[in-house]
């Protein structure tokens, strides 16, 4: 279990998916209410309870889940979490709050993605309680002890999206609205599966979040990021570039093969820099290329019907 302190008051822990490090990152935020912001999927939760264990601590000492998200590789351990301690509170998107209390079709939309694998992949994830529910629009403030947390409706990767901006550390938590990025690699990579990528949205969303001026950008896939005017910059580039490829792959008459391969030789190109093993945990943060390529083409499709 690797575990790391950059941001003031913020421990990150990984949590080993499937054996790999630096692909789903947990953040503990603490002080006098712990905190987990994405406690990642149930199939790891026993690395996080691990890892709490390596700080004199368990899931009892919770008292808050924070969710960028419900998205099984963040949320996914919400109600396990719930199940063996009753007293946390969640606080969700109001958009994301029905499929916390009941996650079937959650369950059976990331079931189409990744089929007979899901269950390896992600864990059996359970309901959350409602009375454990609170739910945010956006623009509010969470007062977890001393410590303040402000909610920003953050739409783009996903409809239910949230970013949350910690006073103390001066860190944004952003989910998966910077994409994801392997630690001491300079390059960031978009994760736009399906259902409900918006590339306009996505946009406004990189401007609040630079408008917030944070000192850390918090991913989930991975780690803290202190370079952040690059790494915004950075993202918003490969969002357009992966965005216009599929667009314009889909008004020239190729298969879908052919667009397909594409993206995937797009990809490949801009993570030249890596070997093998860095490759492999690199597509399992973000997903296989088609399901990115899925979600930006229907993006496209909506945007021609509407």
């Amino acid at each position: 279990m690797n575990t790391q302190t950059y941001p003031h008051g913020v421990l990150t822990l990984d949590t080993l998916h499937l054996g790999r490090p630096g692909v789903v990152a947990t953040y503990l935020l603490l002080g006098d209410e712990l905190a987990l912001v994405d406690p990642g999927p149930a199939g790891t939760l026993p690395t996080v309870e691990a890892a709490l264990a390596q700080h004199d601590l368990s899931l009892q000492d919770l008292r808050h889940v924070i969710l960028t998200h419900v998205h099984l590789d963040h949320a996914g351990a919400t109600g396990t979490i719930l199940a063996q301690n009753p007293h946390v509170q969640v606080h969700v998107h109001e958009r994301g709050a029905p499929h916390l209390i009941d996650p079937s079709r959650l369950v059976k939309s990331a079931g189409q993605l990744w089929g007979d694998q899901l269950e390896m992949l992600w864990g059996q994830t359970i309901p959350v309680p409602p009375t454990a529910i609170t739910t945010l629009v956006g623009g509010e403030r969470l007062q977890l002890g001393t410590r303040v947390l402000h909610a920003y409706d953050a739409p783009g990767h996903a409809k239910h999206h949230l970013v949350w901006y910690d006073e103390e550390s001066e860190a944004a938590f952003v989910g998966d609205n910077t994409g994801v990025r392997r630690q001491l690699q300079p390059f960031t990579r978009p994760a736009t599966p399906p259902p409900d990528v918006d590339l306009v949205a996505w946009q406004s969303t990189l401007d609040l979040i630079k408008g917030l001026r944070p000192q850390w950008l918090m991913l989930t896939h991975f780690g803290a990021y202190h370079d952040v005017e690059f790494h915004l910059a950075d993202v918003r580039e490969r969002l357009l570039r992966w965005g216009e490829l599929v667009r314009t792959g889909l008004t020239s008459g190729k298969s879908e093969a052919e667009q397909l391969a594409a993206l995937e030789a797009q990809a490949l190109a801009e993570a030249a820099s890596l070997d093998e093993t860095e490759l492999a945990a690199l597509t399992q943060q973000s997903g296989a290329v088609e399901l990115s390529w899925r979600g930006l083409v229907r993006y496209w499709q909506k945007q021609a019907a509407s």
